[in-house]
């Protein structure tokens, strides 16, 4: 004997198929919620450590600023000892 369902039978599996579908979808959701917040903690990490980066980069700058104001003051002395040196050998 072939079943042939009642239109309230037909609808009851309609909307059970609905709930199911409901309820995967509000587990996808959470789950792609929980995968957000984490991305931006990510990011949130990965800005501080670029801004880090960022902070000691420009602290190695004035660094090697300060050197190459060393060298240069340096190269002068040297280029006035040669200089004197220079004048004394006539």
């Amino acid at each position: 004997m072939l079943f042939n369902p009642t239109p309230l039978e037909k609808l009851t599996t309609l909307i059970n198929d609905l709930l199911e579908k409901q309820v995967a979808l509000k587990e996808e959701l959470e789950s792609l919620r929980i995968e957000s917040a984490s991305m931006r903690e990510n990011e949130e990490s990965k800005d501080a450590e670029i801004q880090r980066l960022h902070g000691a980069l420009a602290s190695k700058d004035e660094e090697i600023k300060m050197l190459n104001d060393d060298l240069a003051a340096k190269d002068a002395e040297i280029e006035a000892i040669v200089a004197k040196i220079e004048s004394l050998l006539g």
